[in-house]
């Protein structure tokens, strides 16, 4: 295995487990450092905000992600998206894992993260507000921009856009939930054939609070694209 390359979908225990896979091949690993993707955003395009900013920086992403790749860097974990064409190209030396979460829990999370690191005067408040917005649609549908690469607001064909969301996480070595981390960090020794330390990383000081009732049911009609994802994930052999 000459590179293992964990996809890091935010608010679902990427930032611990990245970090650990990463100390494991201390020598040859790297990451995407967000900092400098959004610095090289702003020079390219300082006029780009709201989504069209998000687009172009998450494609200076693929960019990144592929010229790691070439380098043969041992593991490497980002917030990147998982390419197909990328990893065809490097099918023989590349292998892919990620960790998923249940998609309303993690729709929440980062609803709160958001507010807690990144406060947003335009950002609708309070939650019930916010769940109107096309930003709660993009939150709500990481899944499907991180394997399928769009949203469901910008795609003709969303069950189409769902399989191909759902094709892309069956080229994965390995799929975890972070519902089951014990299982998944096995999973985790067994594919690197070594010592994965246990790294806790990036935990919300108070757990955000699932809602209920009809907003939950608002929740869920926002997440049901992730939640089509994420439950045809449960079924695959590699799902831990």
């Amino acid at each position: 295995m000459n590179s293992l390359v964990y996809i890091h979908v935010p608010k679902c225990g990427g930032t611990s487990f990245g970090s650990a896979l990463r100390l494991r091949y201390f020598y040859s690993q790297a990451t995407i450092d967000l900092r400098n993707s959004r610095a090289l955003q702003r020079k390219l395009n300082p006029a780009a905000r709201g989504l069209e900013r998000i687009k172009i920086e998450y494609s200076l992403r693929d960019t990144l992600l592929a010229r790691l790749m070439e380098r043969r860097v041992s593991c490497i974990s980002a917030h990147a998206r998982y390419h197909p064409e990328l990893h065809a190209a490097h099918w023989d030396r590349s292998t892919f894992v990620t960790l998923l979460r249940d998609p309303v829990d993690r729709f929440v999370s980062h609803y709160h993260y958001l507010q807690r690191h990144h406060p947003n005067p335009t950002r609708a408040t309070p939650f019930e507000a916010f769940l109107e917005t096309e930003d709660a649609q993009r939150l709500a549908a990481q899944f499907l921009f991180y394997f399928g690469r769009t949203l469901p607001f910008e795609t003709s064909d969303l069950d189409e856009a769902i399989t191909e969301a759902q094709s892309a996480l069956g080229k994965f070595a390995l799929v975890g939930d972070l519902s089951r981390t014990n299982a998944f960090h096995r999973a985790l020794r067994t594919l690197v054939r070594g010592p994965v330390p246990m790294i806790r990383r990036n935990r919300a000081p108070i757990r955000a609070t699932r809602p209920d009732g009809d907003i939950l049911r608002r929740v869920m009609d926002l997440c049901a694209a992730d939640m089509a994802i994420y439950d045809h994930a449960q079924s695959l052999r590699q799902c831990a």
